[in-house]
C-alpha cells in the first residue's frame, strides 16, 4: 500500500506517540473509518426513514408496544 510522504510521516509520529506499530495504527484507522461509514449509513437510513410519515408512524406504534416489554428489570 503506498501513501504519501506526509501520511507516512503522521504515522509514524503517532506510532511514536502511542508506542505501537505503525501496521496496527493502520488497521486501528481502518476499523474507526469502517464504524463511522457504517453509523453515517445508519444514521442516513434513520433520516430517510423519518420522512415517510407512514413508515415512520409503524415505527413508533410498534416502540410504543414494546416499551414495557424493554423496561428496566433490575428491581
Amino acid at each position: 500500500m503506498r501513501v504519501s510522504e506526509a501520511t507516512r510521516q503522521r504515522f509514524a509520529r503517532l506510532a511514536d506517540t502511542t508506542g505501537r506499530p505503525m501496521t496496527q495504527l493502520v488497521d486501528e484507522a481502518v476499523d474507526a473509518l469502517e464504524r463511522r461509514l457504517f453509523f453515517d449509513l445508519l444514521s442516513a437510513r434513520y433520516d430517510e426513514l423519518r420522512r415517510d410519515t407512514e413508515a415512520w408512524t409503524e415505527i413508533e406504534k410498534e416502540r410504543e408496544t414494546e416499551s414495557p416489554v424493554l423496561g428496566d428489570r433490575s428491581a
